[in-house]
């Protein structure tokens, strides 16, 4: 592409991968129990390829720009690691009413990070009765 001050593009290209694993295990022991556990891992790339901007023509009767933009293209990768699991117990007193606990936990891990680090773990802990009517 060219325009009034004869500037040139350089299309930019995106590189991007990503793989999940994810598993689960469900078993019921008795008529009153249920047993859940799950698990899922995640692991993702991203980047952007590195870049010019030409523009001689442009750059000939304009004063120099004061910012470099060599490592710009660097803003832009992701490469994180995620893992995720919980296990689940439930139990039914009656057809209609049961009661469940839960635990599930996030760890994702920020692996390259730019301005800030995201990494961090969270834990859930929650119980709750159930009534169907």
């Amino acid at each position: 592409m060219g325009g009034q001050d004869g500037f040139s593009r350089n299309v930019l290209s995106y590189n991007e991968e990503s793989n999940s694993l994810m598993a689960g295990f469900h078993v019921k022991p008795g008529e009153r129990w249920d047993f859940n556990l799950y698990g899922v891992y995640v692991q993702s790339e991203a980047a952007l390829d590195p870049f010019d901007l030409p523009a001689d023509d442009y750059v000939a009767i304009t004063p120099a720009m004061t910012y470099d933009f060599s490592i710009a293209h660097t803003y832009t990768d992701i490469d994180l690691t995620r893992f995720e699991g919980g296990v689940e117990a439930k139990f039914s007193f009656t057809d209609t009413f049961w009661a469940r606990a839960n635990y599930r936990f996030v760890d994702y891990t920020d692996d390259a990070p730019v301005l800030e680090d995201l990494s961090g773990r969270v834990d859930f802990i929650y119980a709750m009765l159930g009534f169907a009517f």
